[in-house]
């Protein structure tokens, strides 16, 4: 697949990703982003610049190189049953003088990151993610379901003991 080919299906999957309709983008962007012109973008029928896939990308708020990476295998097999970050909540706690949550958001964009996963709604645990976890917040298995807990950012009983 040539560059263009694989830019246009990222462009697409991105917005699929985060569920926008080509319309909804127009609408969130306040008409800085027509539906027409992304469509064309997203078929291939239109070369986007780099400033212009630069923009796009801040737009959805992922980074300019996901537009060139292959996207990551999203097998179900893998997925560890049980903890479900709130993505939404964790960002709104960012601002907070809270060590614990800045290091959950850093380890939660480096996995979406990995798993090129943008729909910034929620994001999926693994064994190996809770594992990544632990080490960092040097916390026990139940020390960091609680903390997760205390601060509203998991959606499901975290399965972590």
């Amino acid at each position: 697949m040539s560059m263009p080919e694989q830019i246009s299906r990222r462009l697409r999957h991105i917005r699929q990703q985060q569920g926008l309709t080509l319309k909804q983008v127009e609408i969130r962007s306040r008409g800085q982003w027509k539906a027409v012109v992304l469509g064309s973008y997203e078929r291939g029928v239109r070369a986007i610049s780099l400033a212009k896939a630069q923009q796009l990308c801040e737009f959805y708020g992922v980074p300019l190189i996901s537009l060139f990476a292959e996207p990551a295998s999203h097998e179900i097999g893998n997925f560890e049953q049980g903890l479900i970050l709130d993505l939404r909540a964790l960002r709104q706690q960012r601002e907070l003088p809270d060590r614990f949550t800045h290091q959950i958001f850093d380890v939660a964009h480096w996995i979406a990151s990995l798993r090129d996963d943008w729909n910034g709604e929620v994001l999926s645990l693994r064994k190996s993610d809770h594992e990544t976890l632990m080490i960092l917040t040097k916390k026990t298995r139940p020390e960091l379901a609680q903390a997760l807990m205390n601060r509203n950012l998991w959606l499901t009983k975290p399965n972590l003991v």
